[in-house]
């Protein structure tokens, strides 16, 4: 499992370095086309603002997995360093748990919004519920990941 989750954060990575590229490939045509040509771009705002979501949901998951969220795992392996590993259970259950509900309650949305479409993109608003429900569902996947390790008495990094 730790080296699937490993191939799926380098995908991640890729991924969201492409968006970050993007974005800021977009923002520079923009400013040129605004200040220098005098042309305005109506469309630039509302990508440059679905790219960020995309990146920042994504990236959201990648973080997770690296224990790059705050948590309290460092802080109670410390204090209390006998119950570490059960409370590390607990607090992966918690992430494993929030991370469905979020995919579950995303995907609700995905499909409520699917219709509404940005005034300038002409794609559809569902697009960024998506992008939360695989966040959510690779969130539960890390979180799984971490619990097992725990389980097996493997060293699996940072606790989230």
């Amino acid at each position: 499992m730790k080296q699937f989750c490993q191939a799926i954060e380098r995908a991640l990575e890729a991924v969201a370095a492409g968006l970050v590229l993007a974005f800021a490939v977009i923002v520079l045509v923009d400013v040129i086309c605004r200040y220098w040509l005098h042309v305005s771009l109506p469309w630039v705002p509302e990508l440059a603002i679905f790219l960020f979501q995309l990146t920042a949901f994504l990236g959201a998951a990648v973080a997770l997995r690296r224990g790059a969220h705050f948590g309290l795992g460092p802080f109670i392996a410390k204090l209390w360093p006998s119950i570490a590993t059960p409370l590390g259970l607990v607090i992966d259950a918690v992430i494993v748990g929030s991370a469905l509900l979020l995919t579950e309650l995303s995907v609700q949305m995905a499909i409520r919004s699917w219709d509404s479409t940005y005034a300038t993109l002409q794609i559809s608003h569902g697009w960024v519920y998506v992008a939360v429900a695989a966040s959510g569902g690779l969130i539960a996947l890390f979180g799984m990941e971490h619990a097992l390790g725990l389980l097996r008495g493997q060293a699996v990094g940072p606790t989230p």
